[in-house]
């Protein structure tokens, strides 16, 4: 019988593994009315075939700002999901100094959440450039350590 390796070996492989929790995020199409510069440009590649490139990631992502001589910790959030109240009272309990990003009120935000590879789910928690899409305390510790800032007391 094939069928015990095959869940023996998908046992071992999810040991290691944490659960992330975190609510979904639908964006609503714009309105015929709505600005179209904020539209994002794509620019393709010269291989490319024409709009099928999403533009170049923003500076912040390739550059990440520095604060304190530590990587910025952005959370992108929404006022209704209980795992961003979750990920700000972390921050806020444990004194990790941060930027809070509002993705519905804030479309350059949106557009910053999406290009940090956000799909969706929230929140998004971003230090410098290491990223987790939904929350999970233990693993937002380990992002934070690994950054240099102080575990908790």
């Amino acid at each position: 019988m094939r069928v015990l390796p095959v869940l023996l070996a998908l046992a071992v492989g999810f040991a290691g593994l944490t659960a992330l929790s975190g609510c979904h995020f639908e964006r609503v199409a714009p309105t015929p009315d709505a600005d179209p510069t904020a539209a994002e440009s794509f620019v393709p590649s010269p291989n490319a075939p024409p709009g099928t490139q999403p533009p170049p990631p923003p500076e912040a992502l390739t550059n990440p700002r520095m604060v304190d001589g530590k990587p910025e910790v952005v959370l992108y959030v929404t006022e209704w999901c209980p795992y961003c109240a979750q990920a700000r009272e972390y921050m806020a309990a444990e004194d990790i100094p941060h930027r809070i990003v509002d993705i519905e009120k804030d479309e350059g935000g949106a557009r910053e959440y999406r290009a940090r590879g956000g799909t969706g789910g929230i929140p998004l928690v971003a230090v410098g450039t290491k990223v987790m899409e939904g929350w999970s305390a233990d693993v937002a510790e380990g992002m934070l350590e690994e950054a240099g800032y102080a575990a908790g007391p």
